[in-house]
């Protein structure tokens, strides 16, 4: 599994669910398929793709201001 997250801060791309829950970090099945979210919106240069790995989780986690075990994901819809 992959995510996004952007250069300048760690701050995963994620999706709102509201009614006071917590954003949803998004996902995707391979890097390839996230690199090319990032070509067709055109922010490649401003974000990252990387693997959901445990240091990256923690990243997350300190952008986020939460616990790693504390982050939801959500899978990108893929076709």
């Amino acid at each position: 599994m992959f995510a996004i997250v952007s250069k300048s801060d760690g701050f995963p791309v994620s999706r709102s669910v509201g009614g006071g829950q917590p954003d949803l970090v998004v996902t995707w099945t391979s890097g390839d398929r996230a690199k090319a979210f990032l070509a067709a919106k055109g922010i490649e240069a401003e974000y990252s793709v990387v693997a959901l790995t445990e240091d990256a989780l923690a990243g997350m986690a300190k952008a986020l201001g939460c616990d790693a075990d504390a982050i939801a994901f959500d899978a990108y819809p893929e076709k």
